[in-house]
């Protein structure tokens, strides 16, 4: 049977490319490039978590007489306008940014799975008053919703966390509300009520397994968005504090010595965009993996 214009253009577009890039739209390939990523964040995870216990200077300790040093062999990444070294800032500063963006993302995940699930299964007045609130929500850009917040009830880590979680679970509650809704009438639910299991038994034993791949997916890619936004808030001085080191309080720092002393701002930045584009790439590889349709 003669492949279709489609295909036949798709595999004429294949035949063109490189050797080495054929395998990566192969599902194989897929796997490959998933490992490859995910070897990068455990990478970049084990210097997080390690990190700290290796490096040469105190993050906190200030020393006049060194301030403002450009990157050498004594400070790799120079020193900022107190006197401490940048290098082991930044190496601080990344288990502060990930432990509050996973746990972030842990806590936001789970309310808008578990309210969207109600939403989806339920339905009726559940549903419409949840989505109503998601939808009023979801009208406010997610960052100046955040900065009004923590402006209100004051620039503390706490309150930074607290405006987040309100904003960003409404993303969680509106995909798996869609999935529970479809869910709950397919057969294999059907049969269940049937057999006599309870709606706890029904959610957590049919529903949740069949939702938790994408809401997985989500919350991968959130991990780069949500240490951006913690980057922000922290960059506007609302949430981490000094002298504490966080890489989004570090550039707030730096700014001021742009032109004179421009390392404060290229090595936290710099960490920060290959910090968010691996773990953004790591979800998009995931996404990939996981697509029903992708085999």
């Amino acid at each position: 049977m003669a492949a279709s214009p489609v295909e036949a253009y798709k595999e004429r577009k294949l035949k063109g490319r490189k050797p080495w890039l054929k395998p990566a739209r192969t599902y194989k390939g897929k796997w490959i490039r998933f490992y490859i990523i995910l070897g990068c964040a455990i990478m970049i995870l084990i210097i997080a978590i390690i990190g700290p216990y290796f490096t040469p200077y105190d993050p906190i300790e200030t020393n006049f007489a060194a301030k403002l040093l450009p990157p050498s062999s004594d400070h790799l990444f120079g020193t900022d306008n107190v006197g401490r070294d940048v290098l082991s800032r930044i190496v601080h500063g990344a288990g502060n940014s990930f432990s509050l963006a996973f746990f972030m993302v842990a806590v936001i995940a789970t309310i808008g799975t578990t309210l969207g699930i109600i939403s989806g299964y339920f339905g009726g007045v559940v549903d419409t008053v949840i989505m109503r609130i998601a939808d009023v929500l979801l009208a406010f850009p997610d960052t100046v919703f955040a900065i009004a917040l923590v402006g209100a009830m004051g620039p503390n880590l706490l309150n930074t966390i607290l405006a987040l979680a309100v904003i960003w679970w409404t993303k969680y509650a509106r995909v798996t509300r869609g999935l529970a809704s479809s869910f709950r009438n397919r057969e294999f639910i059907i049969q269940a009520r049937f057999g006599g299991a309870d709606t706890g038994r029904i959610v957590y034993k049919y529903i949740l397994p069949n939702i938790l791949p994408q809401v997985l997916i989500m919350a991968t890619l959130d991990i780069g968005g949500m240490m951006l936004s913690l980057a922000s808030l922290s960059f506007l001085g609302l949430a981490s504090q000094p002298p504490n080191p966080e890489w989004g309080y570090m550039l707030y720092e730096g700014k001021t010595y742009l032109q004179a002393s421009p390392w404060l701002i290229w090595f936290p930045g710099l960490v920060l965009f290959i910090t968010v584009i691996v773990f953004n790439l790591l979800g998009d590889s995931l996404r990939d993996l996981l697509d029903p349709k992708g085999k």
